[in-house]
């Protein structure tokens, strides 16, 4: 039997596009971090200008790791710290302190990834080493304003593949079972490098909900205690494959925000997956938020991330899944997610 199947589900095969990896707040002037994304080792540093670089993390010369020892940036380059051979961010080899003459082929022995800065967090260009990474990730304009603070964040490492992660976007059932949330109005917008979930959902004191263990701000009670007097939209876009803004604004009695939240997924093979959530908050009407409020908040939104996880961290992906007419439109999502494991 002939039987399609996507390319995003071939072993090896990792999305084309720009992947969060770290948030700007976690590597100062200097510091070097070890990673492990796409089935690689590499190591992120910030040179002494504060440009960051991401390199393949094992030396060509006898195969130490750049980052062992806490690593040693070097104006805006790295030494090894088994021999001293030192690399730009390019990834070129541009000195070996103890010889004359450079090997030509260590020159371009290391590859130097293709890195983004902005809005607080940073990110690589997974793609072919010849191609240049495409300009789709806007900014997000309130990101620095006074008011907004920097990213709360959350990170999980569960067994899963990127593709179950991404259909959410487009997933309107699951919300009264997963979140405990009536949908009064949805619509999903695509256009070539995005998909986007506007809707409005209702909180429902009495619905099932998923409750993540060991969540740190009790769910369903912050639930019934909102009640049904609150009005809030959101609109959540993915911006490439892995990388998701999401806007909201929430109108109540007692207090009115808005809210921007960083979703992201990043492979680490083909079997595990980096989930991180992040949140900033600001008053909406110019009131200063509560400090318990403002405090609790970002914990709330990976609570409800959270939620998710709790289903994608031992749910199976179906390839051929059995549809309905009240399900969203997941094989339209599917058809779009497929241009990120094709040759451009």
């Amino acid at each position: 039997m002939n039987r399609f199947k996507y390319a995003y589900l071939d072993p090896d095969n990792y999305a084309r596009g720009w992947h969060i990896v770290l948030f700007s707040q976690e590597l100062g002037v200097g510091e070097v971090k070890k990673l492990h994304y796409f089935d690689r080792d590499l190591v992120a540093y910030r040179g002494e200008s504060g440009k960051v670089a991401i390199l393949d993390a094992h030396c060509p010369h006898l195969g130490a790791n750049l980052g062992s020892g806490e690593g040693r940036v070097t104006g805006d380059n790295i030494a090894c710290p088994f021999h001293g051979w030192t690399f730009d961010p390019q990834g070129h080899c541009v000195d070996i302190p103890y010889a004359d003459k450079l090997p030509e082929k260590a020159v371009t022995a290391l590859r130097g990834w293709a890195v983004l800065e902005k809005c607080g967090f940073i990110a690589i260009w997974f793609g072919e080493p010849d191609e240049a990474p495409e300009n789709y990730l806007p900014d997000i304009k309130e990101w620095g304003e006074n008011g907004w603070g920097d990213w709360v964040f959350y990170r999980s490492r569960i067994q899963a593949k990127p593709c179950d992660i991404i259909e959410n976007i487009v997933d309107i059932a699951h919300f009264p079972h997963v979140h405990g949330g009536v949908v009064r109005s949805w619509e999903n917008r695509f256009t070539e490098r995005s998909v986007t979930q506007l809707s409005t959902v209702d909180r429902n004191p009495d619905a099932k909900m998923i409750i993540p263990p060991g969540a740190a701000v009790d769910l369903a009670e912050a639930s019934e205690e909102t009640g049904a007097d609150v009005d809030a939209w959101g609109d959540a876009t993915y911006h490439g494959p892995s990388i998701m803004y999401y806007y909201t604004e929430a109108r109540s009695p007692d207090i009115n925000f808005k809210s921007w939240w960083v979703n992201c997924h990043t492979a680490v093979n083909d079997n595990e997956v980096d989930l991180c959530s992040a949140v900033i908050v600001s008053s909406l009407d110019g009131t200063p938020l509560p400090a318990d409020f403002a405090r609790d908040y970002p914990h709330m939104a990976h609570i409800a991330f959270g939620q998710d996880v709790e289903i994608w961290k031992d749910k199976v992906y179906r390839d051929e899944p059995i549809l309905c007419d009240g399900d969203g439109p997941i094989n339209k999502l599917r058809k779009w997610y497929e241009q990120f494991y094709l040759p451009r």
